[in-house]
């Protein structure tokens, strides 16, 4: 098509070839006077597609929301509750009231308080975001616009439940077991601000990852974010929400993270023991390791 007109400048000069096109589009549909033959023309055709799974129907994204919730709460609790974990030795130590806590308490029921409190604030941080949306959806839906979604419809494979559920768990575990410890091993909330960073940065690799996670899941960066304990957490989450976790798989990442949160906390306890009145310089884990040695062999 040639179209001429006058100049209305660069921009607005499209509205030439938007008026032709919309006319030869109308004469060609008024040729055709079928709205079947119209509508395929205009790609205005909906389809409606149905697949299926070890002879069942497959739910689709009905069953890959539900092991998603357990993704966001990770996600959510380790950025926003993160730096707390992190400083919750710290604070003690710069506030000079560590030894005065360690003379009526137990190093490991003290850290172990901690990581179980830390816990619950997760929780109830979960519940702070979750409920003005559960509010808004169920009083407010028509004033905020919010689209009608039918939960009914979704689908809660117990497995997928289980294991989402174990490897959250195990993952913050990990995680605020290994915060603690650099609490532990850190003079001061400054000398520890770098490593929060590496935590964000174990937490967001996966996340950009996830492409690869959905569509090729057995791809080698997908296998080893898996298996690296600290990558784990959010890629077997993701592997576990879209299928693509084998239960075997899953077994042995749960093992692998409940198993090194119990070293963690363990190390961190120790590093606690140590350095909870070190006010000056870092803890060397070597020392420590090595003061346990040294005794051992001293009492035998």
């Amino acid at each position: 098509m040639k179209v001429y007109g006058a100049d209305a400048g660069v921009f607005a000069n499209s509205k030439y070839s938007a008026v032709a096109q919309s006319l030869l589009a109308t004469s060609v549909e008024q040729k055709l006077n079928s709205p079947v033959d119209v509508a395929i023309l205009r790609g205005e055709t909906n389809t409606s597609t149905t697949t299926f799974k070890d002879g069942a129907v497959a739910p689709g994204f009905q069953g890959i929301l539900p092991p998603l919730i357990f993704l966001a709460a990770f996600f959510v609790v380790i950025v926003f509750l993160g730096n707390q974990m992190l400083n919750s030795t710290l604070e003690e130590k710069e506030n000079r009231v560590t030894e005065m806590i360690l003379t009526t308490i137990n190093p490991t029921n003290l850290l172990v308080g901690k990581v179980v409190s830390l816990f619950a604030v997760g929780l109830i941080q979960i519940a702070v975001f979750a409920l003005p949306v559960v509010i808004g959806y169920l009083f407010f839906r028509d004033q905020l616009a919010i689209p009608n979604l039918d939960l009914s419809s979704l689908v809660f494979d117990p497995q997928k439940m289980i294991v989402g559920a174990l490897i959250t768990i195990g993952g913050f575990a990990l995680f605020t077991g290994t915060l603690v410890a650099v609490g532990a091993v850190m003079p001061t909330a400054k000398d520890a601000a770098p490593f929060f960073s590496v935590v964000i940065f174990a937490v967001v690799i996966p996340i950009y990852a996830s492409s690869y996670a959905v569509s090729t899941p057995e791809a080698p960066i997908v296998q080893i974010l898996a298996f690296f304990p600290y990558t784990a957490p959010i890629t077997a989450l993701i592997l576990n929400a879209f299928g693509s976790l084998p239960l075997w798989q899953a077994i042995v990442i749960i093992v692998e993270l409940f198993a090194l949160s119990y070293v963690v906390l363990r190390l961190a306890v120790r590093l606690f023991r140590y350095g909870s009145i070190e006010y000056s310089s870092k803890v060397r884990i070597r020392d420590v390791l090595g003061r346990k040695t040294a005794t051992g062999s001293a009492v035998h």
